[in-house]
């Protein structure tokens, strides 16, 4: 398996970043941005010669391997290699652990390892990545480049795309999708390493330190994505990452290393997700307020050099973007608010902490109390008829969403709230306003106002929907940094020993409780076939797309042309095909949107399909074309299937040529 290159790759990095970095956990977070780089460049480069392909990808990753391998043989020695057991796996540390600090931190190891499996073993089946974030990866390996291609679902075209970078580069060396999962719990694991470093430069002690990260690591939102194929860990240990820098930066001051470190934690954390200018904007006028007030007009160099950075590491996603939509950033979408003020502001704010409200269920209180849901619900209603907003203002609310409402403790990682990690947020916020005795405290205030003001900013710029509380991880992961520090340092430290164990033991209802990808149960990932995981979120599907691939496998046709309607659950489709490893390829036809100028391009414009797949989802009296037209040629109707789920049609229609 030539995945092992990418693998080695990183570990030779961690390498080399401990003669570079003073910390361990430093140079684990400088091997994984080193790491991303070459994902990147390799991504870009190769893509630029149609090169993004088995041969090729596997040739320069052993290369590199082999190059950083040499490089740490002549530069450090043999003796940097055979010390590095003793050096990475020492267990003084633990030994020297308090009982209860080395019980949360043996669970959570457990912990983390119960998710890692999951994310190997099950099936990538989020429902984004199986309409855009694993369909794109499908486009790019078949084309053999990352360039913008005919799509029904522009997402795959403009969306951010480092995460999928990664996963694509796993994917084609694995020749598979059981490591697709692993970037995301990898992210994990780095951004709960980050945070602890984050809470040792705002002044935590070891307990502190140990605290925040395992605060960072059992949000239910964390633990859910942690096995998935999603990108809010991603990004959130970029901008741990870039946080934990400039803190040292401002603490230290600024050499190369941290100027190169800014710059690209920033930029991956852009290439990740668009989300990252509203998390990253506070910081950088903190970071930008430093700099005016140390070195003046010397500043302007390095800032600008941090930016340059940024920019390169982005330059071919917004040269793509660009190119097609006018705008670096791509389509804008409809999740942006379009009306601004201080009561729409303490609006989203409101109904955006509501999405955490559910401390009954967190705790398992509700066999003892009711549920606080509705009560909740009620008292927001009135908030907003005093501030004279609809709670359900179509401006500020998403059109995904109806109606306002305060949702229920859920195990989906689309809607997963972290009630009882937002009241430790808010105690620790008021333990930091009353504690005049902690260390640092200014230094706290500050980082505190900034990650408040970088959910103020979010608050104010997106409107509200259920999900939007996976949006809100990196926040979550930044404030840990302040609970391990102010919880840490105001609380008795054998207090603090027993909430890590408390924190550890709650967390593991999500780690095997997953709704899509579940470690126990009836429909657990090991008892369920990994074909039907695919279809978890979507099973009306499985039975017509199986149907349709096994009708499509009986034609003579490898040309098989895409329209999508109302409905973009692609990746499976290509799973069930087996393409393009069995020579089919396959291209979005009939397109109405702005990727439709690409299908006149000449890589485009010449293929002819035999076959069309039409996959639509209607009301359920809707009927069903029985002809259709592409560039010209009229194709008829020689195979049909329907499935009713959720007062909806779901069908797939197969046309051939007359």
């Amino acid at each position: 398996m030539f995945a092992i290159f990418p693998i080695v790759s990183l570990i030779l990095l961690v390498l080399i970043g401990s003669k570079l970095f003073q910390h361990k956990r430093e140079a684990l977070l400088g091997a994984l941005m080193a790491w991303a780089v070459i994902v990147t460049v390799l991504t870009e480069g190769l893509s630029l010669i149609r090169g993004f392909n088995p041969v090729l990808l596997t040739l320069t990753w052993f290369l590199i391997t082999a190059g950083l391998g040499v490089f740490l043989w002549q530069a450090y020695g043999p003796r940097l290699i055979k010390a590095a057991p003793g050096y990475w796996l020492n267990p003084a540390p633990f030994i020297n652990l308090p009982v209860t600090l080395k019980l949360s931190t043996v669970g959570m190891t457990i912990a983390l390892l119960a998710i890692g499996v999951t994310a190997v073993m099950a099936a990538p089946n989020h429902s984004d990545s199986m309409e855009y974030h694993l369909s794109r990866i499908m486009h790019w390996i078949q084309n053999g480049t990352v360039a913008h291609y005919p799509s029904h679902n522009i997402f795959q075209l403009y969306q951010n795309p480092w995460s999928e970078f990664a996963i694509a580069h796993l994917q084609i060396l694995s020749n598979g999708d059981y490591l697709s999962n692993s970037v995301q719990w990898v992210s994990m694991i780095g951004s709960m390493f980050g945070i602890s470093l984050i809470a040792k430069e705002l002044g935590a002690g070891r307990n502190g330190q140990i605290l925040a990260a395992i605060f960072a690591g059992t949000m239910p939102m964390a633990v859910l994505q942690g096995s998935s194929t999603n990108n809010d860990h991603v990004v959130t240990l970029w901008m741990v990452c870039f946080v934990y820098f400039a803190l040292v930066t401002m603490g230290q001051g600024l050499n190369p290393i941290r100027l190169v470190c800014l710059g690209t934690s920033l930029g991956l954390a852009i290439l990740t997700k668009g989300t990252a200018y509203i998390y990253a904007f506070p910081f950088c006028i903190w970071l930008l307020i430093w700099g005016i007030r140390r070195l003046k007009w010397r500043m302007v160099k390095p800032m600008v050099g941090i930016l340059a950075i940024a920019i390169v590491i982005n330059a071919g996603h917004y040269f793509r973007n660009y190119a097609l939509f006018g705008t670096p950033l791509g389509s804008p979408g409809d999740e942006t608010g379009t009306a601004v003020g201080l009561t729409y502001l303490m609006s989203n704010v409101v109904r955006n902490l509501a999405l955490h409200a559910d401390i009954v269920r967190n705790l398992h209180l509700d066999g003892l109390m009711t549920p606080t849901t509705g009560l909740t619900e009620k008292a927001i209603t009135i908030f907003h008829n005093i501030i004279g907003v609809d709670v359900s203002d179509p401006a500020i609310t998403s059109a995904k969403e109806s109606r306002f409402y305060v949702p229920s403790i859920s195990f989906n990682e689309d809607k997963a709230g972290n009630p009882l990690h937002l009241a430790i947020i808010l105690i620790s916020s008021g333990l930091l306003l009353i504690n005049s005795r902690l260390q640092q405290r200014r230094r706290l205030f500050i980082y505190w106002l900034t990650t408040t003001a970088t959910f103020l900013l979010f608050c104010q710029l997106l409107t509200w929907s259920s999900s939007r509380c996976r949006l809100h991880l990196p926040i979550f992961v930044l404030f840990a940094a302040l609970v391990g520090t102010v919880i840490g340092h105001s609380l008795n430290r054998r207090v603090v020993n027993i909430l890590t164990i408390f924190l550890v033991l709650l967390s593991l209802q999500w780690v095997f409780n997953n709704d899509i990808r579940p470690l126990t149960g009836e429909n657990n990932i090991f008892a369920s076939p990994r074909s039907r995981e695919y279809f978890n979120t979507q099973p009306a599907l499985e039975g017509i797309y199986t149907n349709a691939a096994s009708e499509i496998n009986n034609q003579s046709c490898t040309n098989i042309g895409m329209v999508f309607e109302n409905i973009s659950f692609e990746y499976p489709q290509w799973l069930l095909l087996n393409a393009p490893r069995r020579g089919f390829q396959i291209q979005h036809v009939n397109l109405d949107n702005e990727s439709e100028p690409l299908s006149s391009q000449p890589r485009y414009s010449r293929f002819e399909p035999c076959l069309i797949m039409k996959t639509a989802s209607r009301d359920v009296d809707a009927p069903l074309e029985a002809e259709l037209q592409v560039d010209g040629k009229r194709y008829r109707e020689i195979w049909q299937q329907t499935e009713e789920a959720r007062n909806s049609q779901k069908s797939v229609q197969l046309f051939a040529t007359n």
